[in-house]
């Protein structure tokens, strides 16, 4: 008897998995919906470098667990760089997202925002923006902020040789002297980080389970790739679940060195808050028709469309990371407790992030990129390995021919039926 699952067959490293191939795992049934799910929203309030913040977790827990080798299936996800975990639960086409896609077939998903992308004011926990003008958006770190910030609290520009090739074209930066200002600069990479490590530790509780009966997982989609990444120094997970997903901030420095760009680490982002508009998501969409982009588009504005303190880590701009680090040392609200160790080791711990982690020798990476990808071509991603693959147990590629940098509906449905092969397969073991 053939079992839907055998149709999937894992590419050797390196391998591009063929348009026709890939269109039998699409249709084949493989893995099909074996349970509801819950879900839940949590908040986690913290304090750091002076400042308050709080940590969204957004978690689809399966009513049947699946179970690998006894073991509970965990995977932690960091949304891509305009989104805020909404987008992992519905796409733009109006169809299932990946969360409930995964949680459906018994695996726990679970959403960890970046601070300040979760809109609080945003009516019944839906962390929408679609209320708040596009050119009007900045950043909320805290649920606890009385109201949203004024116009006054910020200046809006057209964007000049940005890094980014995506075409953005406008930035605003909080004013000085503003509140705006001061929690935009708590909020430096290391902060971020940790709200990830905060939110990894609520989801073991959540479980019930000890770290030692959790399949754990990473999947940072897009940008949310160079925030997981760092968080195992903290918490290593088992593997790290790949699609179009990003490096490290010096892994994405290094891809660009290999095409002569050695300009990336000047550039002036500290504290920029980069508008991701239409010329932004036209650059990701020029393959679908006028029309239909319309329509994506005003389902896509309830997402930030914003990208705040991430570029600097993700660009490794190390001139404006080291900036921001030196602004918020000669601050008036910076603790004690974070001078006591000294400028040297706070400003490292600031542009840490950047670079892998030993501890990562314990986890395997399964990497996947569509061959269109308009952000993580073939080459960057090979780039990317060289300066990762040394800390890791495991390193693999598989690229999947015609697919683009996204998360629509069959996008989700075949690579989410290659990661359970995977899992099945004990690649992860």
């Amino acid at each position: 008897m053939v079992v839907a699952e055998d149709t999937i067959v894992l590419p050797d490293d390196g391998a591009v998995l063929s348009a026709p191939t890939l269109s039998t795992i699409l249709e084949s049934g493989a893995y099909p919906e074996s349970t509801g799910f819950t879900k839940t929203i949590d908040y986690i309030d913290f304090e750091m470098h002076g400042k308050p913040f709080t940590q969204v977790v957004m978690t689809l827990r399966p009513d049947t667990p699946r179970l690998h080798d006894g073991k509970e299936i965990l995977l932690i996800a960091g949304e891509g760089g305009s989104d805020n975990g909404n987008g992992f639960l519905v796409t733009y086409e109006g169809k299932e997202g990946m969360g409930p896609w995964i949680a459906k077939r018994g695996i726990t998903f679970v959403a960890v925002p970046r601070l300040g992308r979760w809109n609080f004011f945003a009516p019944d926990q839906t962390g929408g923006w679609a209320d708040i003008p596009l050119s009007n958006r900045m950043p909320v770190f805290d649920r606890h902020q009385p109201t949203y910030w004024s116009p006054e609290d910020y200046t809006s520009h057209a964007s000049q040789g940005q890094a980014s090739p995506t075409g953005s074209d406008k930035f605003r930066l909080p004013k000085e002297g503003t509140a705006l200002y001061d929690h935009m600069l708590a909020a430096t990479s290391d902060v971020l980080v940790e709200g990830y490590r905060r939110g990894v530790m609520h989801s073991f509780g959540a479980l019930g389970q000890s770290r030692d009966h959790v399949l754990l997982l990473y999947w940072g989609f897009s940008t949310g790739g160079p925030f997981l990444w760092p968080v195992a120094r903290f918490i290593a997970p088992d593997g790290m679940l790949g699609w179009g997903t990003s490096s490290t901030g010096i892994a994405y420095f290094h891809s660009r060195t290999q095409t002569g760009r050695y300009d990336w680490p000047y550039e002036n982002s500290a504290l920029r808050v980069r508008e991701r508009g239409r010329p932004d998501f036209l650059f990701y969409t020029e393959h679908i028709d006028d029309e239909l982009r319309e329509k994506w588009w005003l389902k896509a504005l309830s997402a930030p469309r914003f990208k705040s303190i991430e570029d600097t880590m993700m660009f490794y701009n190390v001139a404006a990371l080291s900036e921001h680090a030196g602004k918020l040392w000669n601050s008036n609200f910076l603790p004690e407790s974070d001078r006591h160790q000294g400028f040297s080791a706070f400003v490292r711990q600031t542009i840490e992030p950047c670079f892998p982690v030993d501890e990562l020798r314990s986890v395997a990476v399964w990497e996947m990129n569509g061959t269109l990808d308009q952000v993580i071509q073939p080459d960057k991603v090979d780039a990317s390995r060289a300066v990762m693959e040394p800390y890791c147990r495991r390193y693999r590629v598989a690229r999947l021919e015609g697919f683009h940098h996204d998360i629509l509906h069959d996008t989700i449905t075949t690579v989410g039926r290659i990661w359970l092969k995977v899992i099945d397969e004990g690649y992860f073991d």
